[in-house]
């Protein structure tokens, strides 16, 4: 049934960004069917980090401040200040939070809590803890996931997935900790992957993020296509080629330079890479000291020459590359 009666609201906000952060302000007045009203003002501000710290923008750690107040102008009032932030890599999350109630008809309240979550290679796993002035404590701990045994073994995932599921396993030996786009799974220490955000009876791009690879491992191709069935499990093979990484500068004997796109071969006789312009060059598969040769054409006659290195713990890096300076190639 309908009484006829009326309630009407009213409200107005403004928001803005300044130097130091951003804020929003609103209010808002309401009518009931007697004609009393209710007026209420929130107040909010986020204050990023590195404005408090004098820094630069933070790429990991507690991102921002963040406080919230309100009031309804009849003794109850509110107020709520939390931070959050994360890890470099993006696998820890967490957050704190603390606030004070005022309640006109009852005990003022204080609160605080927390909370954090891993994404381990065996899953998700989270924690909360909270406590209040009344007394009241609050612990809680889940876990999330699931796990495919398969010809390769026994693959664990972040994501969650039940046998109805469309799911790809991802093999790409070596590529420890590269993140799979679909999901929130990684490649494990044993090179394989699962993930379940796949779309069967489609055309889904299965790519690996090697930004956060823990081994020096070169990719021949970071992306594979499938076109799963409804509840089946595919595989998506990525070919790898493992060993350490290293920016030769290298130099003839007779003063010469070293033709550009020459192979390098190691003591085995593998190709493991190519002279760049002014005698650098990329290779893999090095030993902790060893001998490359080089070969090349001049005049349409062979001509060869041989260079000693040994790795230095002291040596500069470009990402998990080293960095072997002086290099000084032998004509033969």
């Amino acid at each position: 049934w309908a009484s006829g009666q009326n309630r009407s609201n009213y409200s107005i906000g403004y928001s803005n960004s300044a130097s130091w952060g951003s804020y929003s302000v609103s209010a808002q007045r309401s009518w009931n069917e007697d004609g009393d009203t209710d007026d209420s003002v929130y107040l909010s501000f986020t204050i990023p980090i590195e404005k408090l710290l004098g820094t630069e923008q933070r790429t990991s750690g507690f991102q921002s401040i963040d406080t919230q107040m309100s009031s309804d102008f009849k003794g109850n009032n509110q107020l709520n200040v939390s931070s959050s932030g994360y890890s470099d890599n993006a696998r820890v999350s967490y957050s704190v939070n603390t606030g004070y109630t005022m309640n006109k008809a009852s005990k003022d309240l204080s609160y605080v809590g927390g909370y954090a979550s891993y994404e381990s290679p065996w899953g998700t796993l989270a924690g909360s803890v909270s406590a209040n002035s009344d007394n009241s404590r609050q612990v809680s701990l889940s876990t999330d996931g699931g796990f495919v045994l398969h010809s390769g073994g026994l693959t664990f995932s972040n994501d969650s997935f039940s046998d109805s599921d469309t799911l790809a396993v991802v093999q790409a030996p070596g590529a420890q900790g590269a993140r799979i786009n679909y999901g929130n799974s990684t490649i494990d220490r044993w090179g394989y992957g699962v993930t379940s955000a796949l779309s069967p009876y489609h055309e889904n791009r299965i790519a690996l993020d090697i930004n956060d690879l823990e081994n020096d491992v070169e990719l021949k191709s970071t992306s594979a296509v499938a076109v799963p069935r409804q509840g089946s499990v595919v595989f998506a093979d990525f070919e790898t080629v493992q060993g350490q990484s290293a920016i030769m500068n290298i130099t003839r004997s007779d003063g010469k330079n070293i033709p550009f796109a020459a192979d390098i071969y190691d003591e085995q006789g593998n190709v493991i890479g190519n002279v760049g312009q002014g005698g650098q060059a990329f290779v893999r598969g090095i030993e902790q000291q060893g001998n490359i040769s080089i070969k090349w054409l001049e005049e349409s006659k062979p001509v060869s020459c041989l260079a000693h290195y040994q790795q230095s713990s002291e040596a500069e890096k470009i990402a998990q590359s080293i960095i072997l300076n002086g290099i000084r190639c032998q004509i033969q």
